[in-house]
């Protein structure tokens, strides 16, 4: 998937990983905020979420991961163009 963003083929992107690449733009805000807050101390007010919120994805993923190689699912499966 990264590959195929590095090239600039959002499409095939989108089909290796439509999970992750619905996920990446939250994500990535998220871990630099998560940063920002750490390098200025402010950790103690972000910790109670932290867990919850890489819990979900977690869960997420995991269960993306499983669903996708089920056959009755096979249209979440990778495809070639």
């Amino acid at each position: 998937m990264f590959i195929s963003i590095f090239k600039l083929d959002f499409y095939q992107a989108f089909r290796y990983n439509p999970l992750c690449f619905i996920l990446l733009p939250i994500i990535i805000p998220y871990i630099l905020y998560l940063v920002y807050m750490w390098v200025f101390n402010k950790t103690n007010k972000i910790n109670k979420y932290v867990d919850k919120v890489i819990l979900v994805i977690t869960v997420l993923l995991i269960i993306y991961g499983i669903i996708r190689n089920i056959d009755t699912y096979s249209y979440l499966r990778p495809t070639i163009v």
